[in-house]
């Protein structure tokens, strides 16, 4: 009798976490495979990928012109259905995962999401080689990572600040009872530092240097009065590399708009919770995940202007893709999670 090779093939199971910023994955069996920022270059004579992640960064400003660094998505959202394909793709090759695997991907996606929006997710990751796509809202995925009752009839609060879009959410049962998002986020602070520095002192810097500047010098409540940090620039005028000394003034204000508005919405979401909830996370708390929940001081801000005690989770970066690879574990009692994020 002969036995067809697809049938001898175990599908694998594989989670992936598909930010702005920055993409990860992950399988149950092996852990986090992939962490690196989500950009994917592409040889334009031949239509292949030349590198993905930090291969591409390194990329960034130095390559020939058939070759382009792209970014896939903004805001949390794909702006290139074909070049995020082609990502996710790289990440199967990167990870050893080829289309003979019959990958299953958890993948997360944001709750502020279109219909349109998860349907080009999805998609992007079948014609990347994925067999069968489900998909969960991140702050749940998140709320899973946190080791949060999720399917408990209590009430768990979560914040997601991530590059390009923040959640807030109350979550029991399975589901996002109240919720509120910002197509807005880190990058939007990056941006507001570099339009500060080309303006008030006439250079522009790259991008890790304005990182740098953000994590080092802001405060989401101005604590950092009177610190400065001298970086290397370029004269918007002559183009001149001078130094020149940032102080945490500048970034602060720079700061001011993300973080009312992430404010804003975390008092929205929590505002709308009903009673009984209410009253759990109050007794619990929120906790904050994603790369901008490191920002000095904005857990204390949060819990000042909500009444909430705040925590920043450990490695909040991580969250997420944690939380999805637990879902890969759990994928038959979870079914009702991927159903609600597939409308």
């Amino acid at each position: 009798m002969t036995v067809a090779l697809s049938s001898l093939i175990v599908p694998l199971d594989v989670a992936l976490d598909i930010g702005t910023a920055h993409s990860r994955l992950a399988t149950a069996q092996r852990g986090i495979l992939f962490d690196e920022p989500t950009l994917v270059a592409i040889d334009t004579n031949t239509g292949s990928v030349v590198e993905v992640g930090h291969g591409a960064l390194d990329m960034v400003a130095r390559t020939p012109r058939h070759v382009v660094v792209f970014r896939p998505l903004a805001q949390g959202a794909t702006v290139d259905f074909d070049v995020t394909a082609r990502l996710i793709a790289g990440l199967f090759e990167r990870a050893g995962i080829s289309k003979l695997s019959r990958a299953r991907v958890v993948m997360s996606v944001p709750s502020l999401a279109t219909p349109i929006e998860r349907r080009a997710l999805r998609q992007a990751a079948i014609q990347a080689g994925a067999r069968e796509v489900s998909l969960i809202e991140a702050p749940i995925a998140a709320a899973i990572g946190l080791g949060l009752p999720v399917q408990d009839p209590v009430g768990s609060a979560v914040a997601l600040l991530g590059a390009g879009a923040s959640e807030a959410a109350v979550i029991s049962l399975g589901g996002i009872v109240t919720g509120s998002a910002r197509r807005q986020g880190g990058n939007d602070f990056d941006a507001a530092i570099a339009s500060l520095l080309r303006i008030q002192l006439g250079v522009v810097v790259a991008p890790a240097v304005v990182e740098n500047l953000k994590f080092h010098l802001a405060s989401a409540m101005g604590r950092t009065r009177g610190l400065s940090q001298v970086v290397l620039a370029r004269t918007v005028d002559r183009g001149e590399l001078v130094e020149v000394d940032v102080d945490a003034d500048l970034v602060n204000a720079a700061a001011h708009e993300v973080v009312t508005s992430t404010v804003r919405m975390v008092q929205e979401c929590l505002g709308d919770a009903p009673p009984d909830l209410s009253q759990d996370v109050s007794a619990r708390g929120l906790t904050m995940v994603g790369g901008q929940a490191q920002l000095a001081d904005f857990a204390e801000l949060i819990a000042a202007n909500t009444g909430v005690e705040v925590e920043v989770a450990l490695e909040p970066d991580t969250v997420v893709i944690r939380g999805l690879a637990l879902c890969l574990e759990e994928m038959s009692s979870l079914y009702a999670l991927f159903r609600d994020a597939d409308r």
